[in-house]
């Protein structure tokens, strides 16, 4: 009898001991995740939780078209429903005023004398006087379609490209974030130059720091686009095609290597509509645009090396340069020209 009860006393305090362990492991458990870093340095993967921000929408969509936004364009983007797109979209007819019912989060504006860059302004200064609390500006055509590509992985695809790329940025923070332009093949292009000028093959890296892209459809963030915008277009009457070189002038001297393209997702477009285009003077306005951001570089960095080979041949840089073999970091500070002061 005494050798049975000491058996069970000894059962009892065995059981007690190892409740106590497994306590301990989870109270140990619960601090870890508790105090983990919030955002993973490893640039291979991304969440695909909704990201939580100060604002409910911290995204504004911004484009322009004829009369009223086309429902392809408002399905893809999924901008139907505030709550789920966390965004504004804000429209700038140039034809004839939107007429039809509206979402209460989607805003027209109409102007028929804008072209493509003025009418971006347009839009830009309305969004900033609306609401200074946005993280993303969002300028698309209205023609887009945006689609995973070989790049996305199976977890990805239980989303819709925007959202998975919404969440990146958020995740990420890149100062200009961009997506494949499909007709292009711009992330081929870009992974191309990764494998010859830096020796990268075989990356699995989500995004990587590029120069030149199409303006179709790029995102901005809120610490960035104010340095950025408004765009020059004193070319416009006889190239759009020249605004865009504005755009590659000022981010790359400004924010270089934090305007990454997002390799999973790829956007078409689906219209060619006539406007004004030609390459004629294309080299001497982009050499004009970066002598323009020179003039605002801190003293210390005048006749900078990198600054003086861009100007030289802006055609060559992109084709040529080190940038893309730049090292991204997660939520990298969005300063102008801080780059400079990191390769002294």
């Amino acid at each position: 009898m005494t050798s049975s009860v000491k058996s069970s006393g000894e059962m009892l305090k065995n059981f007690f001991r190892f409740s106590a362990l497994i306590l301990l492991l989870t109270l140990a458990l619960a601090i870890i995740l508790t105090f983990r870093p919030k955002h993973s340095q490893d640039f291979t993967q991304t969440s695909l939780v909704q990201k939580t921000t100060e604002s409910p929408r911290p995204f504004v969509f911004l484009t322009e078209t004829e009369e009223c936004l086309k429902q392809e364009l408002i399905q893809n983007l999924g901008l139907n429903a505030s709550w789920s797109c966390r965004c504004d979209v804000v429209v700038l007819s140039y034809k004839k005023e939107c007429r039809e019912e509206k979402f209460s989060h989607i805003t027209y504006l109409f102007d028929e004398t804008v072209t493509w860059g003025s009418g971006r302004n347009k839009l830009f200064f309305h969004a900033v006087e609306r609401r200074p609390s946005y993280t993303y500006y969002i300028f698309t055509d209205d023609d887009i379609f945006l689609r995973f590509n070989d790049a996305a992985t199976l977890e990805m695809r239980q989303l819709t490209p925007i959202r998975v790329f919404q969440n990146w940025l958020l995740d990420f923070e890149p100062a200009v974030g961009v997506v494949d332009y499909w007709f292009r093949r711009e992330g081929k292009i870009l992974r191309e130059r990764m494998r010859k000028i830096c020796g990268i093959s075989n990356s699995t890296s989500l995004a990587n720091p590029t120069i030149f892209y199409d303006p179709l459809f790029n995102a901005f963030h809120a610490k960035a686009v104010h340095h950025i915008f408004p765009l020059d277009t004193r070319h416009e009457r006889t190239s759009w095609w020249l605004t865009d070189k504005h755009v590659t002038a000022v981010v790359e001297l400004k924010f270089r290597g934090q305007s990454l393209l997002f390799f999973p997702v790829a956007v078409v477009n689906r219209l060619h509509r006539e406007y004004p285009r030609s390459l004629e003077g294309a080299k001497e306005a982009w050499q004009e645009f970066i002598a323009n951001v020179e003039k605002e570089l801190p003293s210390q960095y005048a006749n900078n090396t990198l600054i003086q080979e861009y100007k030289k041949d802006p055609f060559q840089y992109i084709e040529t340069s080190h940038t893309y073999c730049m090292n991204v970091t997660c939520r990298q500070p969005i300063v102008p020209f801080a780059h400079f002061a990191l390769e002294n």
